[in-house]
């Protein structure tokens, strides 16, 4: 058996089939009949066997498809330059399937008729072995050699074209096809442009020639502007370049010159493009120069309404891009160029043009901007900043005057203040004075007939108690403890009222020997009765007064031994317990106790709770205790329970709170 394999089917041959179909197809048949039918058969299977192989010779690869452009000049020129660039970026060069291959004909330097066909061996030798699918033409020169090498050179390939005169319908529809972009010099409308805009204008002087003495610029622009009689017009064509120059340099007033193109030798016999003509005509004109080309535009023309090589490269390079994705030249018609008012910004100064004059949408090349157009924005933002920063600063200016003025009325103030304080101190001073003097000379006088009368009745209890009956005995022992206590009561409030002037000066004091101490005296004090004294103290050291916190511990220790003395089994507690800032002293009792809604008025002076036959005492050893810790930064209460007995505390500052 045979396998004949095809992308799309597999054909299996064998003698024996052919046999056996033929076998079964003679059947019934003479020999020559059966013979011919087995040639049928045998060209019914070769067919069918072509007709699958037809997918496969169509897929086999292609080559790239080749792109070649024949440019007007050399590789160095400007034109050239241009109008590659940009036909590059618009056809995507870079792109595996394509190869692109420039040639450049020469005509300007090269303009005998043997140029034009050594030019053509050389591209029939080179392209002999390669099909060329589209050919640019650049100019007319170019242009017009392909078409009439075109049957020897590239008679398969898709002519486009850029062109002053472009092909007739007959050459465009020739072979592949042809089409392209008719350059066509806007000279009217570049004309009208330049008197409106100089509408003083009297002459126009049109410059046109070549190396060549060719004289078909001059004729197109005579046609284009025949039948224009707003002003005269003389045409200055071909002249040389120093005769050109003198005559562009004495031009009357009120003139225009319409710059269409110039070649010319200079000194040394070098050609100058049209450009480099313009270079030196240009700087003493005595008339505004508008041209046709983006290729002068900076040369020394003003503006015009402008073709050039970038924009005719990119509308060429899109017209080739739409052949080679398969579209027929022949298909797409032959369009304008683009034109585009443009100017030189550099000129519209020298010859007073306003910018606002010029066509909508006009491209302003050259310019100079100002400083201020250059920073325009940053110049207004600095300035606002300046203004801001300004602002700012006078504001903090403002405010700082017057937060000054309110300083010195505030220590103006103050130092009135201060004057009004020494002053009331110093009254205060002296009235504290006058009380003091008053205080003790009151509690002398006081205390004078007291202690007279106090000794009186002892002399009369002593001598001349047998002779007074009971209740003689007992009016003249009243006597006796009415005038101790007036004499206890005058000597507190003489202590009160010294806590208020007297100077407490905070010392490190160890609370475990002062409280020792203290209790200690008080137990001597109580010998007669039988309390029960618990110390708990762990020590620590405070700031305080020391008289003042004696003072405090001995008033809380006589508050619990009076309300103590009616219980059977009497017991006072004193401990005390460190915290962060302080130390907490408390005595306790299981005394008679008190009501706390009481609490703030046991602590005020003269304040009791209980008759004083039952508990005596002259209500002011609590508040001489507050009076004292207030003075020390610290601070007293108590809590209780009546019938339960009473705690009462004292918060000591660690460091010093005196007042």
């Amino acid at each position: 058996m045979q396998l004949v394999t095809h992308p799309t089917a597999v054909v299996l041959t064998s003698p024996t089939m052919i046999s056996d179909f033929e076998g079964k197809a003679i059947v019934g048949m003479k020999p020559r009949e059966s013979s011919l039918k087995f040639l049928v058969v045998e060209l019914l299977l070769v067919g069918y066997v072509f007709v699958l192989l037809i997918p496969t010779v169509r897929a086999q690869p292609t080559g790239p498809k080749r792109l070649v452009v024949l440019y007007w000049d050399n590789k160095d020129f400007p034109g050239n330059a241009r109008f590659e660039e940009s036909f590059k970026r618009r056809l995507r060069l870079d792109r595996e399937d394509l190869e692109y291959y420039p040639e450049y004909f020469e005509v300007s330097r090269f303009p005998e008729e043997n140029h034009a066909l050594s030019f053509s061996n050389y591209l029939k030798t080179k392209y002999a072995n390669r099909s060329v699918d589209v050919v640019v033409a650049s100019a007319d020169a170019p242009l017009n050699f392909l078409l009439a090498h075109r049957a020897d050179l590239f008679p398969n390939s898709s002519i486009v074209f850029v062109a002053n005169d472009p092909p007739t319908s007959d050459a465009l529809a020739a072979g592949a096809g042809a089409t392209g972009i008719h350059y066509k010099n806007a000279y009217r409308e570049t004309l009208d442009l330049a008197l409106r805009l100089h509408p003083e204008t009297k002459r126009v002087f049109v410059v046109s020639g070549s190396s060549q003495s060719d004289r078909r610029f001059e004729k197109t622009v005579q046609s284009e502007l025949a039948g224009f009689e707003q002003v005269d017009i003389t045409y200055l064509t071909d002249l040389p370049l120093e005769e050109l120059i003198a005559k562009t340099a004495s031009l009357p007033p009120s003139s225009v010159i319409l710059y269409v193109w110039q070649q010319s030798l200079n000194e040394q016999g070098k050609l100058l493009e049209s450009y480099e003509v313009l270079n030196r005509i240009a700087p003493g004109s005595s008339a505004p120069i508008y041209g046709f080309g983006t290729m002068v535009l900076g040369s020394g023309i003003v503006g015009g309404y402008l073709q050039g090589p970038e924009m005719n490269g990119a509308q060429a390079a899109e017209i080739a891009d739409r052949i080679l994705s398969g579209t027929q030249a022949r298909e797409i018609p032959v369009t304008q160029a683009q034109r585009v008012p443009m100017f030189d910004w550099r000129e519209l100064r020298r010859w007073s043009v306003s910018e606002s004059s010029l066509p909508p949408d006009s491209v302003v090349r050259f310019k100079e901007f100002t400083f201020w157009e250059l920073y325009k924005w940053r110049i207004v933002a600095v300035i606002a900043l300046v203004i801001l920063q300004t602002a700012f600063i006078a504001v903090l200016l403002v405010e700082r005057r017057r937060r000054r003025r309110a300083r010195e009325a505030l220590d103006q103030l103050n130092a009135e203040l201060e004057e009004r304080i020494a002053a009331r101190t110093a009254a205060l001073n002296a009235k504290s004075r006058e009380l003091e003097t008053f205080a003790y000379s009151v509690a002398h006088d006081l205390k004078a007939p007291l202690r007279g009368i106090d000794g009186y009745s002892r002399l009369l209890l002593a001598d001349h108690l047998a002779s007074l009956d009971d209740e003689g005995r007992s009016f003249l022992e009243t006597i006796h403890e009415s005038s101790q206590e007036m004499s206890q009561l005058i000597d507190d409030l003489l202590e009160y009222s010294r806590l208020e002037r007297r100077e407490f000066k905070s010392d490190h004091v160890e609370l475990r020997p002062l409280i020792t101490s203290v209790v200690e005296q008080k137990k001597r004090e109580a010998i007669d009765t039988p309390i029960d004294f618990a110390v708990d103290v762990n020590g620590g050291s405070v700031l305080a007064d020391p008289n003042g916190l004696t003072q405090s511990l001995r008033n809380y220790l006589d508050n619990a031994v009076k309300f103590t003395s009616k219980v059977s089994n009497p017991r006072i507690e004193i401990g005390s317990t460190e915290r962060a800032d302080n130390f907490l002293v408390w005595v306790r009792d299981n005394g008679l106790g008190f009501d706390m809604k009481d609490h703030d008025r046991i602590f005020n002076i003269f304040q009791r709770l209980n008759p004083n036959e039952d508990y005596p005492g002259t209500g002011i050893g609590l508040a001489i205790v507050r009076k004292a810790m207030e003075r020390m930064g610290g601070r007293a209460w108590a809590e209780s329970t009546p019938g339960n007995g009473a705690t009462f505390y004292l918060e000591i500052p660690k460091q010093s709170g005196q007042n």
